[in-house]
């Protein structure tokens, strides 16, 4: 059984290029969210894309505004929370969406609690990744890991 008590929000690329509205609600939320460095580089690097490089830039210099607001923080895939850009990017041979996941499941290990009742693993989990990637969502189940749509999290959050 899996409980869930949002308190880190953590939200995939796609949701800064699909529901940027979303993403500023959520800031101003009692949630904490964390944006991982992976989703960071991820943004810069679609700002050179011809089909989603305005979407991209917009997204980036909203995301540049809410980490200089302190509205949001930064996650590393290790699962450490970076109050600034000065470490700014991580390199590894691992995907980009294993570099978030791992970042999710890093901080996820560390911030729930497990334990067993009668028999039946109890698991309370204060993180809550976002993403509309289905096969991403999918992973992140396997993990155990709390995981839904962002527009699916603001009408639960009623944001």
């Amino acid at each position: 059984m899996i409980t869930v008590k949002p308190k880190y929000i953590i939200p995939d690329t796609n949701c800064f290029l699909e529901s940027l509205d979303g993403i500023q609600r959520l800031s101003l939320s009692p949630y904490k969210v964390l944006i991982p460095l992976v989703v960071l580089e991820e943004i810069s690097g679609l700002c050179k894309s011809s089909d989603k490089g305005d979407r991209a830039a917009l997204a980036l210099d909203v995301v540049n505004k809410l980490i200089s607001d302190k509205s949001v923080s930064l996650l590393t895939s290790k699962g450490s929370i970076l109050e600034s850009r000065e470490f700014k990017e991580e390199r590894t041979r691992k995907s980009n969406d294993d570099l978030i996941l791992n970042g999710v499941l890093c901080l996820s290990g560390t911030t729930g609690t497990t334990e067993k009742i009668k028999g039946t693993q109890h698991i309370t989990r204060v993180v809550v990744f976002l993403t509309d990637d289905s096969n991403l969502r999918v992973k992140a189940h396997s993990y155990n890991l709390a995981v839904q749509t962002i527009a699916d999290f603001l009408i639960c959050a009623k944001l």
